[in-house]
């Protein structure tokens, strides 16, 4: 016979576990007897205290619990149960002799699931405790699959945040109550921005078959992507051979200034060895060139209906952009105010002021400075 709460295999559920709780061993006995053909699991408690004691060890997934007791009586035992939130689930029945309207309407108010007379009759009992049994297992698969939904939904949010924001964010992204409310967001935040440009690679692409110009970008922005993420860096943008990242956005961060001068250090550097090896494999000639500016950004979706994506916009973006097509192979090209901010921050500079330089959108010429990495 297969037991009452079991699968019938090797990986079904375990038997299901009541407490019945008595000051009188007659009719614990009693009551054992009759769940016999159940064959649940039985423990039992011979007052109050016992039993919510039995409970915190190992809570059951039924309960069967007379009322007059000496000490806590059954009433107290189902109130303490039914108002813990470890406890309130599981299904209380009373046991009693008491049979007046107040008595049950006291049980009602207690919490209890379900009554039951004495002396016991096996019939009931066991209809009542299979009853109670099933309902409790059934909130318990719907628990289950919640929870691995849960599971899923938080799996499928990593993964997507993890496209685009480096691993050391996504914890503290995913911690937020509503993470999907980050890409929702419309909001002007302070940032850095970073524009890495390959030089000259539409021209280089040209000579090459298409398989081989897709392995070498596939490389490159696999390349780049980790230092970025590996300086806390959020890349927004992957178009043709430039690379946009942002740092202190959407997440506030500390020294996002230093951050993103240091992974522009480490991309020139790195990248001068795959392009030392491109030029043995495949003759081509790729330099890197990298801008950054600081400033305030607007953050949020932007596109249509068909199309969206999560982004960064606005004047300090273009700046950054401007810098990056003005950049020669193997220099950084940073705004003042970027400079201002890194030596700030105590940040060593080697770099060399150039001439002002004018930059689409602005009236002014803007403070320019190069800092040359050779790898």
């Amino acid at each position: 016979m297969t037991p009452y709460g079991q699968t019938g295999n090797a990986a079904g559920r375990a038997a299901f576990r009541v407490l019945a709780v008595d000051d009188q061993d007659d009719n614990l006995m009693l009551i054992k007897r009759y769940l016999r053909s159940l064959q649940v699991e039985i423990v039992t408690a011979a007052n109050g205290d016992e039993a919510l004691a039995a409970v915190a060890q190992q809570p059951p997934d039924l309960i069967l619990l007379d009322v007059i007791m000496p000490g806590m009586s059954g009433f107290e035992v189902c109130r303490r149960l039914k108002s813990d939130p470890e406890t309130m689930l599981i299904p209380v029945v009373l046991v009693t002799a008491l049979d007046s309207r107040e008595d049950r309407v006291t049980g009602i108010e207690c919490g209890a699931d379900d009554f039951l007379s004495k002396p016991v009759n096996r019939e009931e009992l066991l209809a009542r405790s299979k009853s109670l049994l099933s309902l409790n297992q059934a909130r318990k698969d719907l628990e289950a699959a919640r929870m691995a939904g849960e599971v899923r939904h938080r799996q499928a949010l990593r993964d997507a945040f993890t496209r685009y924001v480096a691993p050391a964010l996504v914890d503290q992204i995913l911690s937020a109550p509503d993470p999907l409310a980050l890409l929702q967001q419309q909001a002007r935040r302070h940032a850095v921005v970073m524009f890495a440009d390959i030089r000259g690679f539409t021209r280089i692409a040209e000579s090459l078959e298409p398989g081989v110009v897709v392995s070498l970008l596939n490389e490159f922005f696999a390349l780049l992507t980790e230092i970025a993420y590996a300086h806390r860096g959020t890349i927004f943008n992957m178009a043709g051979d430039c690379l946009m990242v942002g740092f202190g956005v959407p997440i506030e961060q500390a020294g996002a200034g230093t951050s993103a001068f240091r992974a522009a250090c480490a991309m020139l550097t790195e990248f001068h060895h795959i392009a030392r090896r491109w030029k043995q494999e495949s003759q081509i000639d790729a330099g890197l060139g990298i801008g950054i500016h600081t400033g305030e950004v607007v953050v949020g979706n932007v596109g249509s209906p068909n199309y969206m994506n999560f982004t960064i916009i606005g004047d300090t973006v273009n700046t950054a952009s401007r810098l990056t097509d003005c950049a020669r192979p193997g220099e950084i090209l940073m705004s003042g105010t970027m400079v201002a901010e890194l030596r700030a921050a105590g940040v060593a500079l080697d770099i060399q002021a150039l001439a002002p330089m004018y930059v689409k959108g602005k009236a002014e010429p803007i403070e320019v400075y190069s800092a040359r990495v050779n790898g």
